[in-house]
């Protein structure tokens, strides 16, 4: 079987990929370029032995089992951010006032809340208990956060929560 597009002629095989349904087909195997396409010898003449080109099904059905999409991760997915004291494996204790006022507010004595800390859950909750404990041990100021502390670096920013908070 020959196809015809402008000059070029395509010699396909007997159970070349064209035979297939459309999906399987590749769009550039029947197409060469030239805007207008027929079936017989049309305007421009006759066809010359150079403007035969051979289809070959089994070169074709090799790329096709080549193009095959690579294994990677997703490039859009977010990276799993860990709270502070799980990625540092830190341990608290009530006794460690310094460490446990980071997560008070200076201003009203409060423990700030996961939004705000971005801790997780397990260690939002087990700080809690452990402030909590260290105020009835008489460690921690019950209504205002140590004056001595006011100045300690800031793990994270109470100014910039994930989500709004009311205070």
């Amino acid at each position: 079987m020959a196809l015809t597009c402008g000059r070029r002629i395509f010699v396909l095989a007997k159970n070349s990929l064209l035979s297939h349904p459309a999906y399987l087909r590749l769009p550039g195997a029947v197409y060469s370029g030239r805007a207008s396409c027929s079936t017989s010898g049309g305007q421009d003449g006759p066809h010359t032995p150079e403007d035969v080109m051979s289809f070959d099904a089994e070169k074709l059905e090799e790329l096709l089992k080549d193009d095959i999409p690579v294994d990677m991760s997703n490039p859009y997915e977010k990276e799993k951010v860990q709270c502070l004291l799980c990625k540092y494996d830190v341990k608290l204790d009530y006794k460690n006032v310094r460490l446990l006022s980071q997560f008070v507010s200076p201003y009203t004595g409060k423990m700030y809340g996961r939004n705000i800390t971005r801790l997780c859950r397990k260690r939002q909750e087990e700080l809690k208990s452990t402030i909590a404990k260290s105020k009835k041990a008489g460690y921690m100021a019950v209504m205002l956060k140590s004056v001595e502390f006011l100045k300690d670096p800031k793990l994270f920013d109470p100014n910039n929560p994930i989500r709004p908070h009311n205070f």
